[in-house]
Formats: structure tokens, sequence, C-alpha cells
């Protein structure tokens, strides 16, 4: 039997903004340190992108509070552990 135990990564979506075409969002980890964060602005212009908010666009997630589908796109790129889970946080 062997005493190791998997961390387990517990992540939060956090939305900074999301008011008048304006949308900013972040995911901390359990410890509150940020390891991804999105928003729609262009980053030339800094207005929001004609687009809309690329995650949603490029298929990864339905909207912007989609914590499954963010999930799994920071699973494929190694930011989340294939055991992590997340939730959305309302503060």
């Amino acid at each position: 039997m062997s005493a190791f135990k998997p961390i387990r990564q517990e992540l939060a979506l956090i939305i900074d903004l999301d008011e008048r075409g304006w949308f900013k969002a972040h995911v901390e980890n359990q410890n509150g340190k940020t390891v991804f964060q999105f928003s729609n602005e262009d980053e030339e212009t800094g207005w929001p992108s004609e687009a809309g908010l690329w995650l949603v666009e490029d298929g990864f997630m339905r909207h912007g509070r989609d914590t499954d589908g963010l999930l799994t796109y920071l699973k494929s790129i190694g930011i989340a552990k294939p055991t992590a889970t997340m939730s959305l946080c309302n503060y």
C-alpha cells in the first residue's frame, strides 16, 4: 500500500468584469494563485474585441461562465491536472 496521495487540484473561475461588452476573468488554484486569465479585450486597442471572447469563438467554452469547457481546455494545455475540479466563484 502506498502512502502517497495525489494533491487534489481545486480551481476557481473568478469573473472580474462582465458589463457593457467587457469581460475579464481569471482562474485561481486552491492556494489563491492565479494560474490563467482571459478577457475579450483587443490587445492593440484595449477595447472589447469584435470577434468576442476567444475561448468561446474557438469552441472551447459555450459562454464566459462555462467551467466544464474551461477546465477541459486547461487540462489540454497542461495547466490543470487530469483530476482537477473547477467551480464558479461568486464574489
